[in-house]
């Protein structure tokens, strides 16, 4: 039996606007509201391991809805944008992938335009050259940064000064030998972003449409370990450049080291090889701790020598583990797997942030946190969903220093990136 539509589907189904984003939170069934707004030939633009899952076929299929779909990658529209033909429908899922426009400017045949990623220039081309009838951009999290509203704008036909927009959403500051362009984070100009992007579309969370029970946030700090610390002062005393300190310290905050060493593979022959340093963390301590209380549990971390640490612990002590990173095959069979095992622990890249969803696991662990707000926006959508409400207990693991920086700067909304750059 199909599910009935939420009242927030119904009411944009019939108000039936061509060209909108939907920037519905996650859980929100942002898929089948631009499923049931497609009309004619449809290209759908997802990120790749969406394509591979055939996420969109299935959800049409799931809910029933007839649509001639054509599903790609974002890579393979960059690749493919001057071949592809012209659809009446395009959806651009996880849209903000696409909106990879800086404040920072290059020069083209002496003119100073917006330095834009690859994947941004291919969508603003195939959409000028093709013009779709109907254009739905969907993300829980579409304005990061001021400069994703911008590329919007664009995307949607607005030809909006990129000069006066940089002045007023950006300041230029000093950071070392460089001068960057950093936004401004003023309550008024965040508040200024949040009114004009809701004229591109639907905006609302969760709660904004669902009485949705209470989630609950637990912040412990976690102490380093003598290796951990002794790790540390050592690169203090070592390390002159900031950005390379700066993000050393981290990981070995989160128990690994990413090196290089020789290695001899003949006579006369070497070469350099990865040459990971593992230190004791108590960070895996209490997840150890947190497995015993919880036999579902989706742990998150950024580094993937730290996920292999973490999966060997939980392992020796007999747990059912699986793995969610850049390398994981097969994909949807290892989630339907976790979500009718009785007891099952999934680690996931924090990067893996979209595009699955385990509704039946209560609790979440935040061992490390990406740098990219983003991801940790999209990851609290992986355990409530608008078909499966209950309350969930979210655990951030943090170590003061550099990986409470990243903590903090992620919570707030911002990208840790600006933390690195700065040389305390």
């Amino acid at each position: 039996m199909i599910p009935p539509l939420y009242e927030h589907q119904q009411r944009i189904i019939n108000e039936n606007k061509r060209k909108c984003g939907l920037f519905l939170g996650t859980g929100s069934a942002k898929t089948r509201t631009a499923l049931e707004l497609a009309d004619g030939a449809t290209l759908v633009i997802c990120p790749k391991q969406q394509r591979e899952d055939r996420t969109w076929e299935r959800n049409a299929d799931k809910f029933g809805i007839i649509v001639n779909l054509t599903v790609i990658s974002k890579e393979d529209l960059r690749r493919d944008w001057e071949t592809l033909p012209r659809y009446d429908t395009v959806i651009i899922d996880e849209c903000h992938n696409n909106l990879g426009v800086t404040p920072e400017t290059r020069q083209r045949k002496g003119i100073q335009i917006p330095k834009t990623s690859q994947i941004f220039e291919a969508t603003l081309l195939y959409l000028v050259k093709c013009q779709p009838t109907r254009l739905y951009l969907c993300s829980a999290t579409p304005v990061s940064k001021p400069m994703n509203l911008w590329a919007i704008a664009k995307l949607f036909g607005h030809n909006w000064s990129f000069f006066d927009f940089r002045n007023k959403y950006y300041c230029e500051v000093r950071v070392g030998q460089r001068r960057v362009w950093m936004d401004r984070k003023d309550e008024y100009t965040k508040s200024r972003l949040a009114e004009i992007i809701k004229n591109f579309g639907y905006t609302g969370g969760l709660s904004d449409f669902f009485d949705v029970p209470e989630q609950t946030h637990k912040e412990v700090i976690v102490d380093m370990t003598g290796p951990q610390e002794k790790a540390v002062k050592d690169l203090l005393a070592t390390e002159a450049d900031p950005l390379v300190r700066n993000a050393k310290i981290r990981t070995i905050q989160n128990g690994v080291l990413y090196g290089k060493r020789v290695e001899k593979i003949g006579d006369r022959t070497e070469r350099m090889v990865d040459d990971i340093t593992v230190y004791p963390s108590n960070k895996i301590e209490y997840i150890l701790e947190r497995a015993i209380e919880f036999p579902k549990l989706l742990i998150f971390a950024n580094y993937t020598a730290q996920i292999v640490q973490i999966e060997k612990a939980l392992k020796a002590e007999g747990y059912n583990v699986s793995t969610l990173t850049g390398k994981t095959k097969d994909r949807e069979n290892l989630i339907v797997d976790a979500e009718n095992s009785k007891a099952h622990i999934v680690i996931a890249q924090s990067s893996i942030s979209a595009g699955y969803e385990l509704p039946s696991f209560p609790c979440v662990i935040f061992a490390s946190k990406s740098w990219q707000a983003v991801h940790y926006n999209q990851s609290l959508g992986r355990v409530l969903r608008s078909n499966h409400l209950k309350k969930n207990l979210y655990i951030h693991l943090i170590v003061n220093g550099k990986d409470k920086e990243c903590h903090d700067a992620v919570m707030k909304g911002d990208d840790f990136f600006e933390k690195v750059l700065s040389n305390d």
